[in-house]
């Protein structure tokens, strides 16, 4: 019985609106194997065939997997509008209708038939032009009074936004100049007074310019032409591989759709705009570097989650606007001061004293014993070089293919990372208790690799002269530390998604890196030097046994507590800046 009146409604509808003109515009979004849709679709296209409404339809993908342009305009109109983001769905001026609601669907036909019948009076444009979305527009209310005769405004503010859903309120107090100056364009009334486009109300009647407002709240309407919004600045770093940070890029232009904002645009992939946000971190103190920036006043944001307390700041300053905030001088050394060096510092001692550096550098000295005793030192340096070129290359190979892989699996990487540090850190303590017992450790280097490295040695130290020697030992420390890797590697990887999450700053990263190197090698340097004070090999390998077992137990605490950090970050139940920070 109510789909028969709803049609009987709707042709009664038909026959009164015929001879008026196209002047309601909608938006209406949809999808295939939409069953809601389906069934939507004969009442939208009777609707379209009234002569003043215009129907402008968007097909999404069906497919979650496989997204087109209309997915990403229908998450962008939806966060505009605040509304449910799934069709079917209608935007028409500044109210939404979704269909899919189960036993709803006739109750929203006939609102949406009533809204039509309101605003065809009106010229509702459509609410998206050319990518761009015109609405949702607020009612714009300006309130002028002066402070010098003890004159407020804060009643009416509170009245307009508790009974209108979506007001922008401007004042101006005229006891200012500038601002009287604005006052004498409006159309002359005394204060305090309200304007709506070009009518003004007393404010000693709120119900009625509440009433007034609530006219204009389908539809919206602007200030009165005479007064010019003063805009709102905000400063926007961000990174334009960052697929998070072309999300908060979106939101934010939809926001300005809304509000009189000011962005500027800075892409920190340049060097010179990555040196202008140094400039800003110095400026406001931020320890911590992001993917998204954002700067308005004297608030500094760099999550998606925050853009409601970005929003909070705009409607604060309607009335008197933002102007951009300066930058001061980068300072890197503070910078570098908030980050993980600690964390860098004892991860490079732990993969130094790691049992597959040792075991190398030891026989690596055996050989050279049996040989010529001035030539170990310089032979040993050049040894210990090639070792630290070649890890320092590798870290930075790991570094840069990590930047890149985040853009695409972000914290997921996290994950990745935390649960392979918790099975190595395991298996290291496994490794400590099998070791104290006489068993043979889980994590070492392959026995072929073993192999390959003794007959490297032995042949660089065939009778040669020390510069030759110490020259080739430069290039195999190169190659054996890429032997090595498959079994240090346990310690650097985790590290380096440590540094990769604390900065986005590649020289800060590679300064890092530098750092743990250094550190990676000289538990290697020091056996060295304790050599050429009179230890032999064979003290100092009997050194490195007795301390094998209490490596493995170390290195495997370290993994497992950053092990532990980093599923905690991914699950959200800490942030990295506390963590490393």
């Amino acid at each position: 019985m109510k789909t028969v009146l709803l049609m009987v409604a709707f042709m009664v509808f038909v026959a009164v609106a015929g001879s008026a003109r196209a002047d309601v515009t909608m938006a209406y979004f949809y999808a295939d194997d939409c069953v809601p849709c389906d069934e939507l679709h004969p009442f939208m296209e009777e609707l379209e065939n009234l002569s003043y409404v215009t129907i402008e339809s968007y097909k999404i993908s069906s497919d979650p997997y496989r997204p087109n342009e209309n997915d990403s305009l229908l998450a962008d109109i939806s966060y505009a509008y605040h509304s449910v983001d799934n069709v079917p769905m209608v935007f028409l001026a500044n109210q939404w209708f979704y269909f899919g609601v189960e036993g709803q669907m006739e109750l929203t036909k006939e609102k949406l038939l009533a809204t039509v019948d309101e605003l065809k009076e009106y010229e509702v444009e459509s609410p998206i032009k050319d990518g761009k979305l015109q609405y949702p527009k607020p009612v714009s209310v300006l309130l002028v009074y002066n402070t010098s005769k003890h004159e407020r405004v804060a009643d009416a503010v509170s009245a307009l936004e508790e009974n209108i859903s979506f007001v922008r309120i401007a004042t101006l107090d005229i006891r200012y100049p500038e601002n009287r100056s604005v006052f004498a364009h409006l159309p002359q009334s005394k204060t305090p007074v309200a304007f709506i486009g070009e009518q003004n109300y007393s404010l000693d009647n709120l119900s009625y310019l509440v009433e007034s407002a609530a006219k204009y709240e389908k539809i919206g309407i602007d200030f009165p032409a005479a007064y010019e919004e003063k805009p709102i600045c905000i400063l926007f770093f961000y990174k334009s591989t960052c697929s998070s940070c072309l999300s908060v890029k979106a939101k934010l232009e939809t926001l300005a759709g809304k509000y009189p904002l000011e962005i500027t645009e800075y892409d920190i992939i340049e060097s010179k705009n990555n040196d202008l946000l140094l400039a800003y971190y110095d400026s406001y103190n931020i320890t911590r570097s992001h993917n998204t920036n954002i700067f308005i006043g004297d608030r500094y944001f760099y999550s998606e989650s925050q853009l409601h307390e970005v929003e909070k700041i705009i409607k604060a300053h309607l009335g008197t606007g933002l102007e951009c905030p300066e930058a001061g001088e980068a300072n890197a050394e503070k910078l570098l001061e908030g980050y993980t060096l600690l964390t860098v510092i004892l991860g490079g001692l732990l993969d130094g004293i790691n049992p597959c550096a040792f075991a190398t550098l030891v026989f690596f000295i055996a050989y050279l014993e049996r040989a010529r005793k001035e030539a170990i030192i310089p032979i040993g340096l050049s040894f210990s070089a090639g070792i630290y070129i070649c890890y320092l290359m590798i870290g930075i190979g790991l570094l840069e293919f990590m930047n890149v892989v985040r853009q695409t699996v972000s914290l997921y990487l996290y994950f990745g990372v935390g649960v392979m540090a918790l099975i190595l850190g395991v298996f290291s303590i496994v490794d400590f208790f099998s070791i104290r017992r006489g068993r043979t450790a889980v994590l070492q280097l392959p026995l072929f690799l073993k192999k390959r490295r003794g007959r490297i040695i032995r042949h660089i130290t065939e009778d040669k002269k020390i510069t030759v020697l110490a020259l080739i030992a430069l290039a195999v420390g190169f190659a054996i530390s890429a032997l090595e890797f498959a079994c240090t590697g346990q310690v650097l990887i985790p590290v380096i998604t440590v540094i990769q999450g604390a900065t986005s700053l590649r020289a800060v990263a590679v300064l890092y890196l530098v750092i743990y190197t250094a550190l990676f090698i000289l538990p290697l340097l020091i056996l060295l030097a304790l050599f050429h004070v009179g230890y032999s090999s064979t003290r100092i390998g009997e050194m490195q046994k007795k301390s094998y077992g209490y490596a493995k137990l170390f290195i495997g605490i370290f993994l497992l507590s950053l092990g532990i950090i980093m599923l905690l970050y991914f699950f959200g139940f800490i942030s990295l800046h506390y963590a490393f920070g």
